[in-house]
Formats: C-alpha cells, structure tokens, sequence
C-alpha cells in the first residue's frame, strides 16, 4: 500500500530511507518552477505598484454604475411591493367596514328607525326659530264677506 497504514508496517519501506526521500523529492518543485513562480509573483506585485490600467478603471466604473443601479431598482421594487401590500390590506379593511356598516343597518328595525325620526322632529322642534307673529289691531282686520251669510 501506498500512503496508507501499512507503508509504516511494511519493513522493506522501514529499512530503505531513500524511499521516503524520493518520495519527498518527487512533490517538491524544481529550481525552474521556482524561478517562474518568482518571477510570476515579481511582476504581479509591479503591475499592483503601478496601479489599474485605464480599461480596468473603466471596468470598475461600469460594475460600479450597473451595481448602484441595481440597488436603486431593488429599492423602488421594494416600495412597489410595500405599497401593493398596504393597497390590499387597506382594501380588505375597507370591504369589512361596508359589510360591517351593512350589517348593522340590515339589523335596525323599523322601531330603531321610528325612534330617529322621531329623535330627529323633536331636535327640529327645539332648535327652530320660533315663528314671529304679527299683531293685527282689530279695526283694521281685513273685512271679508263669508260666503252664505246675508249680511244685515
């Protein structure tokens, strides 16, 4: 076995050390690749010195822009949801009142009723303007001739 429990049993592999050696020698890099990652790693960190390039700034603003954009319209989203929630709650209580306002008029009986009116005569009553009356002095009361009566 290969890498397992029985590489540390295994008294061929105990006795050489240099299969272990070769082992570690096999994953290790090689100078070249080392030199390639230095250089690789140099030249990342200079580009990083200098800066962005102009095409990667204008990336940026454009990511920038669509994300900014993005955010607004997930806000006015938003408020269009929260809007069409309260328009039909808003909508729903309003069906309740008027069936509620139904329901309390279907069950007054005519006596209720009665009673309105006649609440309503007696406020008339107390409330109106007494109706001014005119004195007529007796000699100048309109004559008038009654009709079927022969006057003397």
């Amino acid at each position: 076995m290969i890498g397992g429990v029985g590489d540390m049993t295994d008294p061929d592999d105990v006795a050489s050390g240099d299969v272990t050696a070769n082992r570690i020698d096999d994953l290790a890099p090689t100078q070249a690749e080392i030199d390639a990652w230095a250089a690789r790693e140099k030249a990342r960190r200079e580009a990083w010195l200098r800066g962005p390039t102009d095409e990667e700034r204008a990336e940026f603003a454009r990511e920038i822009r669509q994300r900014r954009l993005a955010e607004t319209f997930d806000v006015g989203e938003q408020r269009i949801e929260e809007g069409v929630r309260q328009g039909l709650r808003v909508g729903r209580e309003t069906q309740l009142a008027l069936e509620g306002a139904m329901l309390m008029a279907y069950r007054w009986s005519r006596r209720t009723f009665g009673d309105l009116v006649r609440a309503g005569r007696t406020w008339e009553e107390e409330t109106a303007l007494p109706i001014r009356r005119r004195r007529i002095p007796i000699d100048e009361a309109p004559k008038t001739e009654l009709p079927g009566r022969d006057q003397p």
